[in-house]
């Protein structure tokens, strides 16, 4: 017996490793196309960011690309053996179809580690660090943050649009101040200005110690508005010069997927200690201990808090909270792929019973497909509330175990 479990196994080894490799690759020109392609052909990124952005996609891609892959292999190799006769010869031996699936059965159950380990420790981390990629070469060279008919560029006090961009300058420039605390900004030094509209503007030097781009802008209108919407005050000149803060993005976004669950748990720990919060109040204390000498960063500290504060309430919605939440659950259950297809697979390619490695790839996507369009189906469940949830999110993994045990009595008598 374990000389049939070997030679089984090293067919599954073999075709799973060939088949993540293939859809790893499939996957990585996707994302590379989809995630790079305008910073590299339009904002003239580095092209070394393409070794980074692979280092952190691939790690990412793997939590598909392993369930995928070894379905596909089960499929090529037991339909191999079916087809070639060789697991009728065993069968007459005495063997059970449930018995020759144990290979297949302890090998998913080793990848669905692998991928359990994956989705919450290695995914997260590439997941962030990708989103993260762009933005830190952008602030290497803030050039690469302005591209032409792009959604709002947010800096420091102020939107940024732009219609069109030929090299180094912007056409149809459009700038909208980030009030702050209900205060109007005041990003041009312009006591207050609700908006500024530029024929074109020509992009200059950046500091890269005070994070400041400067920017000349042409044909410039200045609009400043009442509450109601009504112009007060309008203001043209022919040149103006603007500088820009670029900030230091040092947080990650507060999306489950960018964390890990051991970061999860903390996040929803301190969700629960400053949810009672009273930003009023904190905004006194801050008010109070700016008018004391002893102690001038105080003042800081609070403010920083108050900040941190309103991030998280902002944020941690009901339907937010409930995706943190129920994250671990997705996970695990989406880690359990490898196990269903280990079961789904092996009477599947009885039922095959073909050498052409052709119709076991096409059933393979099909059922891969069919099982994460469940899954990402019953992920809309994550914006209930109670016990829901829980119970939906393994609904696909328990319809693929009673359609296998189904597969399996059918082809009991197939060989």
């Amino acid at each position: 017996m374990k000389t049939l479990d070997r030679y089984i196994l090293r067919q599954l080894i073999a075709v799973t490793f060939l088949g993540v490799m293939s859809l790893t690759l499939l996957m990585l020109l996707g994302q590379l196309f989809k995630e790079l392609h305008s910073l590299l052909v339009e904002s003239g990124a580095p092209p070394t960011i393409v070794i980074d952005f692979i280092l952190q996609v691939v790690p990412f891609s793997l939590s598909f690309t392993v369930p995928w892959g070894f379905l596909t292999a089960v499929l090529l190799v037991y339909g191999r053996l079916s087809a070639d006769n060789e697991l009728t010869a065993m069968r007459m031996a005495g063997l059970s179809l449930w018995r020759l699936s144990l290979p297949a059965i302890g090998m998913g159950i080793v990848l669905s580690a692998l991928c359990y380990y994956i989705n919450t420790e290695v995914a997260p981390k590439g997941k962030s660090a990708m989103s993260e990629l762009i933005m830190k070469a952008a602030i290497d060279n803030p050039k690469n943050l302005i591209s032409a008919s792009q959604g709002a560029t947010k800096f420091d006090g102020v939107h940024l649009y732009t219609e069109g961009k030929t090299d180094d300058r912007l056409l149809g420039i459009h700038l909208y101040p980030l009030a702050k605390d209900g205060d109007k900004a005041d990003a041009m030094g312009m006591g207050g200005f609700s908006s500024a509209h530029a024929e074109s503007a020509k992009i200059g030097d950046f500091n890269q110690s005070t994070r400041i781009l400067n920017l000349t802008l042409y044909n410039v209108t200045i609009e400043q508005k009442e509450d109601e919407g009504n112009i007060i005050n309008r203001l043209t000149t022919s040149e103006l010069p603007l500088q820009v803060q670029v900030p230091i993005r040092t947080k990650k976004k507060l999306k489950p997927g960018n964390h890990t669950n051991a970061e999860i748990e903390e996040i929803l720990e301190y969700w629960e200690a400053i949810r009672p919060t009273n930003h009023k109040v904190m905004a006194n204390y801050s008010t109070a201990a700016s008018q004391q000498s002893p102690f001038p960063c105080a003042s800081n500290l609070w403010d920083a808090a108050v900040t941190e504060s309103k991030l998280y309430h902002i944020f941690m919605n009901k339907k937010n909270e409930g995706e943190f939440r129920t994250e671990w659950v997705q996970r695990a259950s989406f880690a359990c792929a490898c196990i269903v297809f280990s079961l789904i697979g092996v009477p599947l390619a009885i039922t095959a019973r073909r050498r052409d490695t052709s119709t076991g790839f096409a059933i393979g996507i099909m059922v891969a497909a069919l099982y994460f369009v469940a899954l990402v189906f019953c992920e809309t469940s994550r914006k209930s509330s109670g016990i829901t949830p829980y119970i939906v999110l393994w609904i696909p993994n328990v319809l693929g175990i009673a359609f296998a045990i189904w597969q399996h009595a059918k082809a009991k008598y197939r060989g």
